[in-house]
């Protein structure tokens, strides 16, 4: 027994590291671009990416794979996530309508951000749509904000999904930087000269970090300060929701 079950663990693991090859603003990835990515060898790619695709948790597309609808469908199942994004979808639209930018929703998973939700689309731009370079830029500011918070992460027990491949290409913040996010309680990230993104944290009665909000646009449109006020005031807004809808908060 111990034999095969060490295989079957192994397979799992390459499964998960397969569909944790997307980032935000990927919409269809190449069978060789996720092999690169989950660094397993092309033909083992190509027969787990079969199995997803059987399972509904990888469907194809016209360049490439993507997120599968029963991948979306179970995600939608998970109790806590589920009831946060719910309840952060009116101070997302509020936020969206204070700043006339993409604003989203992001959730730990260790030191590496969730997209969980969001309002999307700015200026000019179609409504419900935002460019690939906002949800990079809002991923890396909220990517910032886990590792100078580190220390204050909410512990979440088992679920975590471990990545076994190379990682997003994010340059490491300095401890300065990371000292200077704490300070002043919101990142900034950008993504190329025109984008730029603040993220703040969402706290819980503990003060340890449940989530984070983000706001992603056009860079000479964008007032850091400004926008940090309008994401701190939803964060608070949310985490007193949140423990309503929660009912009486377990001591730790």
């Amino acid at each position: 027994m111990t034999g095969p079950t060490r295989t079957t663990r192994s397979m799992l693991s390459r499964g998960l590291s397969i569909l944790n090859c997307f980032r935000p603003g990927d919409y269809e990835l190449a069978l060789s671009e996720l092999a690169r990515r989950a660094d397993m060898p092309k033909p083992t790619a190509h027969r787990l990416i079969a199995e997803l695709v059987d399972a509904g948790m990888l469907e194809r597309g016209d360049r490439g794979l993507r997120l599968g609808l029963s991948l979306f469908t179970l995600g939608t199942r998970v109790p806590r996530q589920r009831m946060l994004s719910q309840l952060a979808h009116p101070h997302l639209k509020r936020i969206h309508d204070l700043t006339r930018q993409s604003a989203f929703l992001f959730l730990p998973n260790g030191l590496e951000p969730v997209m969980a939700g969001g309002v999307l689309g700015g200026r000019g731009a179609e409504p419900g749509a935002c460019s690939p370079a906002e949800s990079e830029a809002a991923a890396c500011a909220v990517t910032k904000l886990l590792r100078a918070h580190r220390a204050r992460l909410a512990p979440v027990g088992t679920g975590r999904v471990e990545w076994h491949g190379p990682r997003r290409a994010v340059r490491e913040p300095s401890a300065e930087e990371l000292t200077r996010v704490a300070d002043q309680g919101f990142a900034i990230a950008g993504c190329g000269p025109e984008t730029v993104a603040i993220a703040a944290p969402v706290v819980d009665a503990f003060d340890a970090l449940i989530a984070a909000l983000a706001v992603a646009g056009a860079a000479e449109l964008t007032h850091p300060v400004r926008t940090a006020a309008h994401l701190r005031a939803a964060g608070v807004m949310l985490a007193r929701a949140l423990r309503s809808a929660s009912g009486p908060l377990p001591a730790r």
